[in-house]
């Protein structure tokens, strides 16, 4: 497993490369300190990363440097970290393309759960930041703010559920383990506060998703 940690702050960025190193004691682990930095890493041949933790305000990050980044390595989860956790930023990194959003205030243990959910293939960010606080900013479609909370993998999982497909028809359909399912599921529900399966078929009818 290699993972790359992209931050100017030197502190920070040795913290959460030890982090990662205890969590994967078989990982390596590199350091930058940029975007360049983190774009001539990750060109290099058998770079073969499966993991950018990426500062939000680095040099030369970007929204649209998130989004570059997702186009060059799509099949490598992002997640950006950051000092502060503002719902423009998070909505903003998600919108881009990132997997994760996580306060340099969290703990290990939250640093721990959120890089295990991302290399499973899931998301992580603060939805009680995201979907809390002030008004929810407005939009065209009914449930948008917890759509912008879903990956594609997971969107797909939902509007097979809002079918009435079974796990293991939706496992079928998709290739996917009925475990996996099961897993995408659980991120799904937490992300738009559904309380059953049906709760969620309902909202995703009322949001456009059928």
């Amino acid at each position: 497993m290699r993972i790359l940690v992209a931050d100017d702050h030197p502190l920070y960025r040795d913290a959460a490369s030890t982090q990662m190193q205890r969590l994967f004691p078989e990982a390596v682990v590199q350091q930058v300190s940029s975007l360049d930095e983190l774009r001539t890493a990750a060109e290099q041949p058998n770079a073969a990363f499966d993991l950018f933790l990426v500062d939000f305000h680095m040099p030369g990050m970007s929204v649209d440097a998130i989004a570059d980044l997702v186009g060059r390595f799509p099949q490598i989860p992002i997640a950006v970290i950051s000092g502060t956790a503002q719902r423009a930023d998070i909505r903003a990194a998600l919108r881009s393309g990132a997997r994760g959003f996580i306060p340099k205030t969290a703990t290990g243990d939250y640093l721990a759960h959120a890089v295990k959910l991302l290399l499973s293939g899931g998301t992580s960010m603060p939805t009680d930041i995201l979907l809390g606080g002030d008004a929810p900013e407005q939009s065209a479609e009914p449930g948008a703010d917890w759509l912008v909370l879903l990956t594609p993998r997971e969107e797909q999982v939902l509007r097979a559920v809002a079918r009435g497909l079974s796990n293991k028809e939706i496992g079928r359909e998709l290739k996917l383990a009925e475990v996996t399912i099961k897993l995408h599921l659980r991120g799904v529900f937490r992300k738009m506060g559904a309380r059953s399966r049906s709760d969620a078929a309902v909202m995703a009818a009322k949001a456009g998703l059928v």
